[in-house]
């Protein structure tokens, strides 16, 4: 057994003798990496505000007419535009509609006839068959039938439109969030009936220091984040061009339409808080932060890394701001620089298929 042992030990010193000059000729092999050009960029410093996501559309539907409910939509069902929220009895609204509707046709009939006699008397007055005071008697009855048949007409649409109270109709596409009533409860006019909200016309609403009210313009794209890092680029909507006089900050509103983000969601927004001005820029696994500072590594032609100490500043869309004896489409490692020393060579990591 020992002399198997030292057989071996002498194979390992042989073995290790005759790779040794070949290592310290050859070198260690070339670190695999990931690699981006660095790029200018117009970049200004930041300040980041709390923002909720609110929709654009969010009633609280009322009733217009009393009445128990007898239908009404379930919570997140989707409505459209005119179509039925809730519905009050409307039984009675139909007995007056029936009422009014008859009102109207023995008010038309009367207007007909009335209409008609007047038309007679003006004939037989002319021929000298009538006296004027019956001509006039004949056409103050058909202005009055006729006065009646206007009366009776505004009934009818009054009654039609007490019917349609008893149907509350959704103002515009949207979800059913909350139901503010029950069915077999009774409403009255002015009660909420519902929280209805348009999903899909989202935004989000920032307080910004009225201090960087001179680097914001409607259109302008802005970040925004959520807690767990989900990061999107938006344009602002609309500035309420009003400050508050205690918090000495203003409203801004930045469209949301297509995003994923819920309502109600609490975010973060960047807004500048100076005019942007061009930049060279790295994405942020470029930049290796240490206790002596900040460095990236570049490669250049012959694949050989070499690490170029920076001074970074501004970070917005994935990019940070840096400083040094760099250029824009200069190559620099942004996965594997952690390993990496100065004079390395290095190799691009192929594409998974």
């Amino acid at each position: 057994m020992k002399h198997f042992t030292a057989l071996l030990t002498a194979s390992l010193a042989l073995a290790v003798t005759t790779l040794s000059p070949a290592l310290a000729q050859n070198g260690p092999p070339p670190a695999v990496v990931r690699m981006a050009d660095i790029i200018e960029r117009d970049m200004a410093r930041t300040i980041t505000t709390p923002a909720s996501v609110v929709s654009r559309y969010d009633a609280r539907i009322a009733s217009e007419a009393s009445g128990q409910v007898t239908f009404i939509a379930e919570p997140g069902d989707f409505v459209e535009a005119g179509e039925i929220i809730a519905q009050l009895d409307d039984r009675e609204a139909r007995i007056r509609l029936d009422e009014a509707r008859a009102r109207l046709a023995r008010a038309s009939a009367n207007a007909t006839y009335q209409t008609a006699e007047a038309e007679r008397m003006e004939r037989l007055s002319a021929n000298g068959t009538v006296a004027d005071t019956r001509v006039r008697e004949t056409g103050l009855a058909r202005d009055l039938a006729l006065m009646d048949q206007r009366e009776a007409r505004a009934a009818v649409a009054r009654a039609e439109l007490e019917l349609e109270r008893t149907q509350i109709r959704a103002p515009f596409d949207g979800r059913v969030a909350e139901r503010l009533i029950q069915v077999g409860e009774h409403s009255t006019a002015g009660r909420d009936v519902a929280r209805f909200v348009d999903i899909d016309s989202k935004e989000a609403v920032a307080q910004a220091p009225v201090a960087i009210a001179p680097f914001l313009e409607v259109g302008q794209q802005v970040s925004l984040s959520t807690s767990d890092g989900e990061t999107l680029r938006a344009p602002i909507r609309a500035i309420i061009p009003v400050g508050d006089a205690v918090s000495r900050t203003f409203e801004v509103r930045i469209d949301l339409a297509g995003s994923p983000w819920l309502v109600g969601m609490a975010v973060r927004a960047a807004f500048p808080a100076e005019t942007p001005r061009t930049q060279l820029a790295a994405p942020y696994d470029a930049v290796i932060l240490r206790a002596n500072g900040a460095a990236v590594f570049t490669v250049d032609d012959e694949q050989v890394a070499h690490r170029v100490a920076v001074t970074t500043g501004v970070r917005e869309g994935g990019y940070i701001a840096i400083e040094g004896p760099l250029e824009a489409g200069q190559q620099v490692v942004v996965s594997g620089a952690e390993t990496l020393s100065d004079g390395r060579s290095v190799r691009e990591m192929e594409e998974e298929v």
